[in-house]
């Protein structure tokens, strides 16, 4: 994959678009299918391409986070903070989990291996309450 210059920079109105519906959609952390889908509801001739360009020059102004969890899908989530996600190994919603942020860790890490930790993310795997019930 070629990689995306950050030369045009500007927040154009196209990004902002996509921008809002990700941080509109923050606690069900959307894939770039979701979001091009929503976004196409306001920018009818816009395409995926488009969209997903858009997504690569918002990550690397630190507007949006990818989420790799897993290797089928990529979500987007506007929270750009160290925090924590459940993921539904059924249903594979994502959601946004609650706790101290362990800032500590990457001290640990960075002592204990000679490197500097800038972020890290951390994901939760099992079922959730819907999908849990039906097990």
């Amino acid at each position: 994959m070629q990689s995306v210059g950050v030369v045009n920079s500007r927040m154009t109105s196209q990004r902002q678009v996509i921008l809002d519906f990700v941080l509109s959609a923050s606690l069900t952390h959307p894939t770039a299918e979701h979001i091009f889908q929503a976004v196409r509801k306001k920018l009818s001739h816009i395409s995926f391409g488009t969209v997903y360009r858009n997504l690569l020059v918002l990550e690397q102004l630190g507007f949006v986070v990818p989420l790799y969890y897993s290797k089928e899908c990529v979500r987007y989530d506007a929270i750009t903070d160290n925090h924590y996600h459940f993921v539904c190994e059924h249903c594979d919603k994502v959601e946004n989990v609650s706790m101290d942020e362990m800032i500590e860790i990457n001290k640990q890490i960075s002592r204990r291996h000679d490197v500097r930790v800038t972020y890290h993310r951390l994901f939760f795997y099992g079922l959730c309450g819907s999908c849990g019930k039906l097990k």
